[in-house]
């Protein structure tokens, strides 16, 4: 769908409400960031982000097509959001105070688990984040990145010249440009970056993490119904994936299944849709349009990616992860 904004996200009246009276979901996503959000080759923008807000749209309007996508610079998300241009921002956004407290954003539950590091070229011959003294750093302009990388070099005492740019992509042709001895970012967002320059060995990625950042969707503050659904919508997609509710199956396992928390979660037994404002259904109408959480990840972060990353942190919290759901009952 097209990026322009629709007035009627800042219209009178609940932000459900202007949702369905314009026939479609208005998400801020971000711009070229492989992995999250970004051209695939078909041209469509995929990525976890984009499933989250096909999963909205296919929760609250019954078709997972209905995304009008706003890609949004870094700098600028939280303005459309708190202005009502956007409905839901997902936008590899980390959860912090002064975002909800300050910025009108109201958080969902994490939708994937980073860590702030560190990228160099092999050729540099650093194998340690400690040993980047008077690097030339690319940092991302209003991201959390500038706050990270200036606490990790004064808690050592290391002198490092900054260099900030505004847009991924800048950043991208400024390290991979020689401009930049390290690229400060998320490990997801920097694993992306190399795998998009192609030369995957010549670059190094530290794995210890500097800080932890949870990424998290966010709707507008003040409009609790919208947010009930972004809030569960999150959780629905990781117990299907504890429950073994995927893509595949999930019509299926609606109509024959036995198992009472299967029944619960897929309307089945009547209650949860009622509860939100929603037809029980409504995680059927999810899952058969992204899968779960853990096919999400896969498809766009994990092995059958580009980026080959790891589950790690964000695998389910029966296999040592941190992705859980409070219960859908």
């Amino acid at each position: 769908m097209g990026a322009m904004a629709f007035a009627g996200a800042a219209q009178a009246g609940s932000a459900l409400e202007a949702i369905k009276s314009r026939g479609t979901l208005v998400c801020g996503v971000g711009q070229a960031v492989p992995g999250f959000s970004a051209p695939a080759a078909n041209g469509e923008l995929a990525g976890i982000d984009i499933d989250y807000c096909k999963s909205m749209a296919a929760a609250i309007l019954g078709d997972s097509s209905k995304v009008t996508y706003r890609q949004t610079s870094y700098s600028e998300r939280f303005v459309l959001l708190s202005s009502g241009e956007i409905d839901v921002l997902a936008h590899d956004t980390t959860t912090t105070l002064n975002r909800e407290g300050a910025q009108s954003a109201r958080f969902t539950s994490p939708n994937y688990f980073d860590g702030y590091t560190f990228m160099v070229p092999k050729s540099l011959g650093v194998d340690s984040p400690d040993k980047l003294a008077d690097a030339t750093v690319c940092i991302l302009q209003g991201s959390t990145f500038e706050v990270n990388t200036e606490n990790f070099f004064k808690s050592r005492g290391l002198k490092y010249t900054p260099l900030v740019l505004s847009a991924w992509e800048q950043l991208d042709a400024a390290f991979f440009g020689g401009r930049c001895d390290a690229f400060g970012g998320n490990y997801g967002n920097l694993a992306g970056s190399r795998a998009g320059n192609g030369n995957v060995d010549d670059y190094i990625i530290f794995p210890n993490f500097i800080t932890l950042e949870p990424y998290a969707p966010a709707v507008k503050s003040g409009d609790e119904q919208l947010f009930l659904i972004a809030r569960w919508a999150m959780f629905a997609l990781v117990e299907a994936e504890r429950l073994g509710i995927t893509q595949a199956n999930v019509a299926d396992l609606a109509k024959n299944s036995v198992d009472p928390e299967v029944k619960q979660i897929l309307g089945t037994t009547p209650g949860n849709g009622k509860d939100l404002g929603m037809s029980d259904d409504w995680v059927v109408q999810i899952v058969s349009a992204v899968g779960n959480y853990g096919e999400s990840f896969e498809r766009n972060l994990g092995k059958a990616s580009p980026l080959k990353l790891d589950r790690g942190l964000n695998d389910l919290w029966t296999k040592g992860g941190l992705m859980y759901a409070a219960p859908l009952r």
